[in-house]
């Protein structure tokens, strides 16, 4: 099967499950991942033939994706501030947003001989990057998955990234140091928008990580103000990845906990999605 055979068949066995910018954004990703090729190499190859194992992958790809599988877990990859990143269904696919956050901090923090924690680092993405980018001292991860535990170490070590994970569940245990910066994107979802989440969300990506257990959705927010003097130096600072729903319910949590100088950000959209704010 040609290139072009091979892509008119997986446009039309998905389109019914996919937008026309969508199929062909699955196709350059798997084209680049299976096959080495950019877009435009896959036109100036359009027939050279897929042959043997490649093409039992590609053709398995499709099944996946019939089943709503995200195409990051089918091939075992997210692209997170221009790096490789491992992921499973272990871990949430980290989202642009996320990406924000991560530059805010670079942009708005002095790294030199700093530490930080990131608090609930599934993939390690948040950690990883900022060891990679800043200058920190000390940069440090807890997470309350042991899969995605060992998912973040995997990933710090691909990227050659001097970060500490470690199993630890925040609602439950305090850190055992005292940080310059502490960085959180916890389970935000609201338990009732869970059923309206996509297919390929709410079927693969784990639950634990998404929302709550409870229907409190700001429960970790709350927990993390409340021990923050356990865990921030004083004029320390914490930054929140939030539900866009929550920016005034997570800045009356801060200040009504001993914060100050809160700061709350919209992302690339206008969502309101991203806070910092200063331990008095």
């Amino acid at each position: 099967m040609t290139i072009t055979e091979f892509t008119n068949q997986f446009k039309s066995i998905l389109q019914s499950k996919f937008s026309e910018s969508e199929l062909k954004n699955h196709l350059a990703i798997l084209y680049d991942f299976y096959l080495g090729y950019n877009r435009a190499q896959v036109v100036m190859n359009a027939q050279e033939l897929i042959l043997g194992e490649t093409l039992n992958k590609l053709n398995a790809a499709i099944r996946e994706l019939e089943k709503n599988k995200p195409i990051d877990y089918i091939i075992n990859q997210n692209v997170f501030y221009g790096r490789d990143f491992f992921v499973d269904e272990s871990v949430l696919v980290p989202r642009s947003e996320t990406e924000e956050l991560v530059q805010w901090i670079l942009e708005r923090e002095e790294t030199k001989g700093k530490t930080i924690l990131d608090i609930g680092t599934g993939s390690g993405c948040i950690p990883i990057t900022l060891f990679l980018e800043g200058d920190f001292e000390k940069v440090d991860a807890t997470e309350v998955s042991e899969t995605a535990t060992k998912t973040a170490i995997k990933n710090a070590a691909l990227l050659n990234a001097k970060v500490e994970v470690v199993v630890h569940d925040i609602l439950t245990q305090v850190p055992k140091e005292l940080y310059d910066i502490v960085v959180s994107n916890p389970p935000y979802v609201k338990r009732e928008e869970l059923e309206a989440l996509d297919k390929n969300v709410i079927e693969y990506e784990p639950v634990i990580a998404l929302a709550p257990e409870s229907d409190d959705a700001l429960l970790f927010y709350k927990r993390m103000v409340e021990i923050a003097p356990k865990m921030i130096k004083q004029k320390g600072i914490l930054y929140w990845e939030i539900h866009e729903d929550l920016g005034k319910e997570c800045i009356s949590i801060l200040e009504n906990g001993g914060f100050e100088q809160v700061e709350l950000k919209e992302d690339i959209y206008g969502r309101d999605r991203m806070i910092r704010a200063v331990l008095s």
